[in-house]
């Protein structure tokens, strides 16, 4: 792997962290509620690279209730 290969991999890999610490804490901000306080989710997302936002984005978030619909009688 040559200089110039080996750089433009090191952007991307930095790009890819950078969109996984943006998104979560997008996500984070926008939603009301969340599985435990929003502030370590902030922190973990933080703290911990690449895991704390990929563990974020699929078990962090609470998906909201489904709305039943009512049956008519």
């Amino acid at each position: 792997m040559n200089v110039n290969n080996r750089k433009c991999f090191n952007n991307i890999i930095h790009l890819l962290g950078f969109v996984l610490m943006v998104a979560p804490y997008l996500d984070l901000w926008k939603r009301p509620k969340t599985r435990g306080p929003k502030w370590i989710r902030g922190i973990l997302i933080f703290l911990v690279n690449y895991l704390g936002p990929i563990g974020y984005l699929f078990w962090g978030r609470r998906v909201p209730p489904a709305k039943i619909a009512s049956r008519p009688h």
